[in-house]
């Protein structure tokens, strides 16, 4: 028995023991096979794992949309104002972010948000959108915006995406099943709380 245990843990028995060296090959020709049915298999997995990630799409877009009634110019001001961004906008009203400081003037193409975990920027801005960059300081950027839509005279449509792009990995692939979820209700608040902002404010 203690010979066989030798075996088992990869350690040739010593001269006094008493073994048969065929059975010692057979058990060293065992433990090779095992190793290389584990290395095979293991990359069979990733392969299978690899393959079934192709079906999750490379982009994703996150998107809500609200009606409030307010003025379009009103609305694109608060939305491209970073200062006003504090009063309605969950991502960072509610998330423990450092060292916040803005550029000036704070809005307006160019304009950031700086802070110690990412980077807002404005880089597009008309009368129907703007488009901004976020840069993650331990996370990939990724893009988003809003966009104004005039129903009618007394409602406006506003919608907020946000776009991420992903690569082949699998663990990115399978990460971005739990984006909507996760950050769909910050953007559902947000955009509640800029129409409540934008229908109770002068």
């Amino acid at each position: 028995m203690r010979w066989l245990l030798r075996c088992l843990n990869g350690s040739k028995p010593d001269s006094h023991s008493s073994y048969d060296p065929d059975l010692w090959s057979e058990f060293n020709y065992f433990r090779m096979r095992l190793l290389k049915l584990f290395l095979i298999g293991a990359v069979v997995l990733f392969l299978v794992i690899t393959a079934f990630s192709f079906i999750f799409p490379s982009h994703l877009r996150i998107s809500r949309a609200i009606n409030m009634a307010a003025p379009r110019q009103k609305v694109w001001y608060a939305i491209q104002d970073f200062h006003t961004w504090e009063d309605w906008n969950q991502f960072i009203s509610l998330s423990p972010l450092t060292g916040k400081s803005f550029s000036n003037p704070s809005a307006g193409r160019g304009a950031f948000l700086k802070t110690d975990q990412l980077v807002v920027r404005i880089v597009g801005s008309s009368p129907d959108s703007v488009s901004l960059v976020w840069d993650q300081v331990n996370g990939k950027p990724f893009k988003g915006g809003f966009n104004l839509l005039q129903l009618s005279a007394d409602s406006l449509t506003v919608q907020w995406y946000l776009d991420f792009h992903f690569r082949w990995y699998p663990w990115e692939k399978f990460g971005s099943m739990v984006y909507d979820q996760k950050l769909g209700p910050l953007m559902e608040g947000s955009l509640a709380e800029l129409k409540r902002l934008m229908e109770n404010s002068p």
